[in-house]
């Protein structure tokens, strides 16, 4: 009898243990989140971008082009393709610093030259824009494109800004919830400019 007993509480420590192993780990990589925890980091990118818009009274859509790391911070410098809220105008040159991701200090600065067409949301406050001299020399390779339109401007938004992907990311989709953007398109045509398909031309 005493044996069974053994016996019995021996199976029962290796099923709990079993049963243990087979439980799944917060720290395993090959969890996956439950619907509703995708759903609350949602909720929470889509109150935090409804209170970014709610402070800031600049909103663009913009194409980075060169990233300078220095030991003060990093520079994001990028082109205007919309301008959604605020007065910088389409085609505009943009910077803003990231005070947080700098290298260590005495370490030389670091130019990265993007070259793909990534798209980007900036939310900034106006206080804090200034508007740059005429082609800037740290705009360099962006300001020699359109280097005879001079009137399209320079801006410096400070280091109070906020941007993120327009893409399928949990920013982006809070973006397209909280704000209807359409896409650029022409608004008025003088008759010289209007397409007319019989022409040939």
């Amino acid at each position: 009898m005493v044996k069974i007993s053994l016996l019995c509480c021996f199976l029962s420590s290796l099923l709990a243990v079993a049963l243990h192993a087979q439980e799944p780990s917060s720290s395993s990589p090959h969890r996956v989140a439950t619907q509703e925890e995708i759903d609350n980091d949602h909720d929470n990118f889509l109150r935090g971008t409804a209170r970014n818009l709610r402070q800031n009274d600049v909103v663009l859509a913009v194409i980075p082009y060169k990233i300078v790391k220095t030991d003060q911070g990093t520079a994001q410098y990028a082109r205007v393709i919309q301008s959604l809220r605020g007065d910088i105008p389409v085609e505009a040159l943009v910077k803003w610093l990231n005070l947080y991701n700098k290298l260590p200090a005495g370490s030389k600065p670091e130019t990265i030259l993007l070259s793909g067409s990534s798209f980007v949301y900036v939310l900034a406050p106006s206080k804090n824009v200034k508007e740059l001299g005429k082609d800037p020399e740290d705009f360099n390779p962006a300001s020699t494109v359109y280097s005879s339109q001079v009137l399209l401007g320079a801006y410096d938004l400070g280091n109070h800004v906020d941007y993120f992907p327009m893409t399928e990311s949990s920013p982006g989709r809070a973006m397209k919830k909280l704000l209807h953007i359409e896409p650029a398109k022409i608004t008025a045509e003088s008759e010289a400019a209007r397409f007319q398909p019989e022409s040939g031309e």
